[in-house]
């Protein structure tokens, strides 16, 4: 008995306790084992020498000298039951990175993944410049065009593309997005000069070839009209 009440002692005591505790600092601690950006603790407290002067830590690392002075805390977890608070400043960044880190991340974010896409994208196709490829031309758009409507012999698919068309406007992205890698670089006046200069010889060969059999037909005609 006299076992059972001094546990209950001990166990209102610990309640006592946690009662006590600050909620503030069991948030924290709490948040700081999620990711980062949601707990934003206060800076620090200042540390003074005894003599009253601020205390300073020697500077290991490269700092850039500009305008820019904001400064960002977190706090981290450091194994499971300790957290200490990280401090990033505007210093420790070169001043373009520093411009843009004042901004929220998520929106800092955006011109980032447009610069390094654009960047990307550009050294892909720089490769495509002053390259005339057989394919992608118009006559190539065109002779394919062609062969994927006659390969479409499904007559349900031709039907619900009809019945498409006339529900109103029907926007399919193939029709819109670039079809080719080299879209940048030709354009509708980007013909395959060879096929062009094959077909005018084809063309021509045909009208000597008719030009002869009329003359060959007037002569066959005019020796008749002599009999």
């Amino acid at each position: 008995m006299l076992l059972h009440q001094n546990l209950r002692k001990e166990g209102n005591n610990i309640f006592f306790y946690l009662n006590k505790q600050n909620g503030k600092n069991i948030f924290r601690r709490y948040v700081a084992s999620q990711p980062l950006g949601i707990n934003i603790p206060d800076p620090p407290p200042r540390e003074y020498l005894p003599n009253g002067e601020p205390k300073t830590y020697r500077l290991n690392q490269r700092y850039y000298n500009h305008k820019y002075d904001w400064e960002r805390w977190t706090l981290r977890p450091a194994g499971v039951f300790h957290t200490y608070v990280y401090g990033e400043f505007a210093k420790d960044h070169k001043p373009l990175l520093a411009w843009l880190l004042q901004y929220p991340i998520p929106l800092a974010f955006i011109p980032y993944f447009l610069f390094a896409f654009g960047l990307s994208f550009a050294f892909h196709h720089i490769s495509y410049l002053g390259i005339k490829p057989k394919r992608f031309t118009v006559e190539w758009v065109e002779a394919n065009k062609e062969r994927e409507r006659a390969e479409n012999t499904n007559p349900i698919t031709r039907y619900l593309d009809r019945r498409r068309k006339e529900r109103g406007p029907h926007w399919i992205l193939e029709d819109f997005l670039p079809s080719h890698p080299c879209y940048l670089h030709m354009s509708k006046y980007h013909h395959d000069t060879e096929l062009l200069r094959k077909m005018e010889e084809e063309a021509a060969e045909k009208e000597a070839e008719s030009e002869e059999q009329e003359e060959e037909e007037d002569i066959t005609e005019s020796e008749d009209d002599d009999n």
